[in-house]
């Protein structure tokens, strides 16, 4: 990058980038804890002889404990490109991480089975003890479908080929998403990577454990693109951006190659070309 990125310290967003902000030790700790109290009830059915209990949460006690640790991604080189779009260079990105697919999965499953096991065995009960228990059942019935949807798009998003920012020699096409942003290289008028804090409406102190995320934004004049912006409001733009960290290549040479065919539309001819993914690798060795 050629700036400082804004500090965290006392900001809610900022340019540049901070990709390994300080660890989140109260996630940590509090998956770990749950975790550990998932498996101790899991061995304390297994004691009572309730196997049935037992199993979802020991399967439920491992995708809590391994969240936290979800943060390994290989490096992947970028490509030369010819589809649909034309012929260009491929900035690769990572799909939705697998443990994070498995998570929702084990999630949506246990949403969906544990409220029918809760009232085949409360069925003995009051008359108001079980409406209570159909409503609360119903909400996580509801919840559940939603987590398996949302793993069924997470598996759609990882078996969807050539994924990644597309740079040919006459437009840019965001192949990150379902449905791809485009813009012609005329309408740019920067690259900018920045970054935002988000924290709930009670939480009035920035603090370490703040989720921070960061965005590779194109500033585009307004309406001169096609396609859906989903991560715009998340991002605090109206203009087409991707998250940065599911960037498979050098985040700092990707950002680099997007400004370098900006500013020398000269160049552009030889996106496609293995020209262009030489000068990927330049940047990515501080060439």
């Amino acid at each position: 990058m050629t700036q400082a990125p804004t500090p965290l310290t006392f900001n809610d967003s900022g340019a540049g980038w901070h990709l390994h902000p300080r660890r989140r030790y109260l996630l940590l700790v509090g998956a770990l804890l749950v975790a550990a109290m998932l498996a101790t009830a899991a061995v304390k059915a297994l004691v009572d002889g309730k196997v049935w209990a037992a199993v979802p949460l020991l399967v439920l006690a491992g995708a809590v404990a391994v969240l936290p640790f979800d943060n390994s991604r290989r490096r992947l080189a970028p490509t030369t490109y010819d589809g649909p779009e034309g012929r260009g260079t491929l900035l690769p990105v990572h799909g939705v991480r697998v443990v994070s697919i498995l998570a929702m999965l084990v999630f949506g499953l246990l949403l969906l089975l544990v409220p029918v096991f809760a009232v085949t065995e409360g069925l003995d009960g009051s008359t108001g003890d079980n409406v209570l228990m159909v409503v609360i059942s119903l909400f996580l019935l509801l919840f559940g479908l939603l987590m398996l949807v949302g793993a069924y798009g997470g598996v759609r998003s990882r078996l969807t080929p050539s994924k990644g920012i597309l740079l040919t020699p006459t437009r840019i096409v965001l192949r990150t998403q379902a449905q791809p942003m485009s813009f012609g290289w005329e309408v740019v008028r920067g690259v900018w990577p920045h970054w935002t804090r988000h924290r709930g409406w009670t939480d009035l102190v920035p603090t370490p454990e703040d989720p921070i995320h960061n965005w590779l934004s194109f500033d585009v004049e307004p309406g001169r693109f096609d396609g859906e912006n989903p991560l715009g409001p998340g991002a605090r733009t109206s203009s087409p951006t991707l998250d940065a960290e599911k960037l498979a290549s050098d985040p700092d040479a990707v950002l680099g190659l997007c400004r370098l065919y900006l500013e020398h539309p000269e160049l552009r001819e030889e996106l496609g070309m293995p020209a262009a993914l030489e000068r990927f690798r330049a940047l990515a060795s501080g060439g």
